[in-house]
């Protein structure tokens, strides 16, 4: 029994570690997105208060899971006034692994 409970832990420790690391795939996805979509400068930094990554389960795919983040983007105008953006992306995980960008497809960004 003890050894059961053993391997159900270490699945859930090691599921809790992949679905962090998924998340910052999608997050980084994200970030290089916005700068390309977005037509920010190539310079442009975000930090983890930018960027709110939600996960959803879908019945479309055979896998079924999307990720719906927020990127809010802030500027100044030309009288020094700030600007805050934000701008929805909308990923399907494609691949099974979902550790790497190319598992990942852009669906949607607003």
């Amino acid at each position: 029994m003890k050894k059961l409970a053993l391997i159900l832990l270490t699945l859930l420790i090691v599921s809790c570690s992949t679905e962090g690391k998924q998340e910052e795939v999608v997050r980084e996805l994200a970030k290089k997105d916005a700068i390309e979509k977005l037509q920010l400068p190539e310079g442009t930094a975000f930090n983890n208060e930018n960027i709110e990554v939600t996960e959803t389960e879908t019945g479309e795919a055979s896998i079924g899971i999307s990720y719906l983040v927020k990127v809010t983007v802030k500027s100044q105008d030309k009288e020094g006034n700030e600007i805050v953006k934000t701008h929805t992306f909308n990923y399907k995980k494609i691949g099974e692994g979902g550790l790497s960008p190319q598992d990942y497809e852009l669906i949607s960004f607003e």
